[in-house]
This record gives structure tokens, C-alpha cells and sequence, in this order.
């Protein structure tokens, strides 16, 4: 039986969606068509997905599979097809970001060299490269290859510099990994090093969590970003959790971490940079998911096209025999209709806490005053404030927009991608 919450926000998001963007969208994701493809692209951005890990996290709801070095050569040969393909459809875009996600992706290091140079080939490399790693899988050997590869971000997933919130996670290390692998991180020159620091663990309490957060900035980190452990309703959370014998914390308790990590990221001159992320002075902004548009490379990653999204098959061997095979290894794909591009826009934008109201009748078009007027009531209720041309989220206007995701729009990535895992090569799924 569903959870009476679940079927509530999926009920209010079909009522929601259908006011804003309007009835003619179709939230279906469904094959292609044989005879579709992407349309020419002059700029986007790239993620490559390296879906191998050692150690698989509970909470992760990331393809992966466990790494063998004997995957690593047709996997590379894949990616480098992939972005063969998608050059001779789109074109030689400008690429303005790459960011690389796994899985682990260091433990691939020499198929990510491969990949990116096929890149830098096929396309126009303008911007930074940013790549997620993993504690454990930190050296001076890692880092020099990152620096010999151009990576310029780098963000490592602490989560909790506490013994028991790192058993709880499923991580089998001790702090010290953690602390060793963030203070060589900033010691090695990178335009800005992240921190991944979770909130709302089970038993965690506030002060635990900036203490977290000071103990990432005395080791060198510029950045932080924030997520609590079940922002991903994933089943795979759900079953460990059960295992475990732990209940989430309540909304207050929530409301409560929240609330602290903003007091101590404005008292120590961090500034809010997304719903998640916090930065202090001058370095690029990191973030792994604002992108106005991109292109997926690898099992599992999607497309942000300018008519709609797309998303690759989850299943490895699947992947690589369609990229190999000079095909295309997108499983699904929901077209936009009216200005669904626009609302897309408008949703990011939110998530970057921060929205230009000087573009929002070029963003939106047709549906320019109806945003408009959702926005005046936004800032009516004290949820954005108006500042030198941006409606910007005021702390309990990021904290509930988080909240909504959890609700709302990851339960569609939820049913999405369940059928996806199920499924190489899904027929429908409605979302």
C-alpha cells in the first residue's frame, strides 16, 4: 500500500504541474522515436558517469556496480563512442562545465583521461571540471593525475567526521581517512574544495552537525554543501534503514539542523550559493546539478536537451554495446511542450535561491505573468525577499523548497529511475 503523504504529493503535483506549465505537457517518459534526435546545440555542459565503487553506500541511489579493473577498458571504449555520438548530432558545442559523478570516479582515473581528451577533441572545452571522490581513495598519486587532467573542483564526501554517523551510513572507515583526504585536498592548489556534510541523521543532534561543518573548514574547505540522508527516497535507504533499527527525525528536528547550519554558515562568512551549498570568498561555485542544459555521458546519466530530457539506459553491458555499436543508449525521453523549457529554468533557478527578474519574460514567455504573480506571492509570505534585481529565498524559503523536493519532485526521480534499474530498456513510465 502507498504511504498516504506519498500519494498526497503526487495528487498535489499533478494539480500543480498542470496549472503552471499547462495540460498539453505530457509527464510521460517514453522510447524514442526512430527517427529522433537532438537537436544542434551551439553551447551545454557534460556529466560523465563512472559507475564503479569498492563499497556500495545505502543511501547512494546512483548507478554503480562493483569495480573490477577488467571493466574499466570497454567502458572507457563506450564513453568515448558516446561522445562520438553525440558530437555528430549536436554538434561541436562549446562545453561551459564538465562534472564527473560515479560511483567513485578516481578509481577510473585513466578511462576519464581517455574521455576527456575525446572531449576536448569533439567539443569546445570553455569551462571548469569538477569531480566527486571519496575519502578513502585519496593520495598524492590521485591528486597529481586530477591536476594533470585539469579538474579544477574537487568535492569529497565526508558526510560526518563522527564514528557512529559514519557506522550508520555504512562507511568503514574512521574520521582520521576523512580528515587526512580533505586537508590534502586543500592543500594541493584546486580553484575550491567542497565538503559533502549530511544533516538529520538518526540520533544527530545540531550541534554535532556545525561542528561538522567547522571541523571541514579548519581542514581547508571553501565550500560546503549540506543534504539530509533521506533527501533520496530510494528503496534501498528504506530496506537499510529498517535493518538498522533507526527512525528519521521528525520535521522539527529537521527545521532545527537546518536552521543551524544557516546561523553558522552567515557567522562565518559563508554565503548561501544554492538550497544546499554554502561558499566563502571569491571561489568558482561548485554545484553538481545547476545547469541550464548538458549532455549525459555514460549507464544511468541523463540529457538536458533544449526540447526535453532523455535519459541512457541503467544497465552497463546495455550501454555499452549501444554506444559502442555507434547508437544512441538513451532508454526514455519526455519531450517539452509550451514553455516547459521556461519552467524548468524557473524551477533551478529557485534551487539557486536566487531568481533575475529581468529575464523572466524571456524565460517564460507566455506563461511570463502567471510566474510572476506566484513569485509576488512567494515574497508576500516571507519566503524571498527582492535585492538588487533578484528575488532571493529567504532561510525559510530554502528550508521549505527542500522540503517540497523531498516531497515532490524526488519521488517522480524515485519512480523514474526504480523502473529504470528494473527495466534496461523501459516501454513507459509516467512520472
Amino acid at each position: 500500500m502507498k504511504e498516504p503523504r506519498h500519494w498526497l504529493a503526487k495528487k498535489l503535483t499533478q494539480a500543480a504541474r498542470r496549472y503552471l506549465v499547462g495540460p498539453e505537457q505530457r509527464w510521460i517518459f517514453e522510447r524514442p522515436s526512430q527517427d529522433w534526435s537532438p537537436p544542434l546545440i551551439e553551447r551545454t555542459s557534460l556529466y560523465l558517469h563512472v559507475p564503479f565503487c569498492r563499497h556500495f553506500c545505502p543511501y547512494c541511489p546512483y548507478t554503480k556496480v562493483p569495480y573490477q579493473a577488467s571493466l574499466e577498458s570497454p567502458y572507457t571504449q563506450a564513453a568515448m563512442a558516446e561522445v562520438d555520438w553525440w558530437a555528430n548530432t549536436i554538434g561541436p558545442a562549446e562545453i561551459t562545465s564538465i562534472y564527473i559523478g560515479g560511483g567513485t570516479p578516481t578509481l577510473a582515473l585513466d578511462s576519464i583521461t581517455s574521455v576527456l581528451e575525446r572531449v576536448r577533441e569533439r567539443f569546445h572545452l570553455s569551462g571548469d571540471i569538477c569531480i566527486e571522490t571519496n575519502p578513502a581513495d585519496v593520495n598524492s598519486e590521485v591528486i597529481a593525475r586530477l591536476h594533470e587532467m585539469g579538474v579544477a573542483l574537487v568535492s569529497l564526501g565526508v558526510e560526518s567526521f563522527q564514528p557512529r554517523h559514519l557506522a550508520t551510513l555504512g562507511r568503514d572507515y574512521q574520521p582520521a581517512v576523512a580528515e587526512r583526504a580533505l586537508s590534502l585536498l586543500a592543500e594541493s592548489h584546486f580553484a575550491s574544495v567542497n565538503a559533502d556534510i549530511m544533516f538529520a541523521l538518526p540520533g544527530q543532534t545540531a550541534s554535532e552537525v556545525t561542528s561538522d561543518l567547522e571541523h571541514a573548514v579548519q581542514l581547508g574547505a571553501d565550500q560546503l554543501t549540506t543534504y539530509p540522508l533521506f533527501t533520496f527516497p530510494y528503496t534501498s535507504v528504506g530496506k537499510y534503514l529498517r535493518l538498522m533499527s533507526v527512525r528519521m527525525p521528525d520535521l522539527p528536528t529537521r527545521r532545527e539542523h537546518y536552521q543551524a547550519i544557516s546561523r553558522w554558515c552567515a557567522g562565518h562568512g559563508f554565503e548561501r550559493v544554492s538550497v544546499w551549498g554554502f561558499k566563502r570568498g571569491g571561489v568558482p561555485r561548485y554545484s553538481s546539478v545547476t545547469r541550464d542544459g548538458y549532455i549525459g555521458i555514460g549507464p544511468g546519466s541523463g540529457s538536458h536537451l533544449p526540447d526535453g530530457f532523455v535519459l541512457n539506459t541503467f544497465d552497463l553491458k546495455g550501454w555499452e554495446e549501444a554506444a559502442t555499436n555507434g547508437r544512441p543508449a538513451i532508454a526514455l525521453r519526455m519531450p517539452f511542450a509550451g514553455e516547459m523549457s521556461g519552467w524548468w529554468w524557473l524551477y533551478w533557478r529557485f534551487y539557486d535561491t536566487r531568481i533575475p527578474l529581468d529575464v523572466i519574460d524571456a524565460a517564460l514567455g507566455g506563461d511570463a505573468v502567471k510566474a510572476r504573480r506566484w513569485l509576488k506571492v512567494i515574497e508576500r509570505v516571507g519566503l524571498a525577499a527582492r535585492h538588487d534585481g533578484f528575488l532571493e529565498l529567504t532561510e525559510a524559503g530554502a528550508f521549505w523548497l527542500h522540503l517540497a523536493q523531498n516531497y515532490f519532485a524526488l519521488n517522480y526521480v524515485n519512480t523514474l529511475w526504480t523502473r529504470a534499474r528494473q527495466e534496461p530498456w523501459p516501454k513507459a513510465v509516467a512520472i
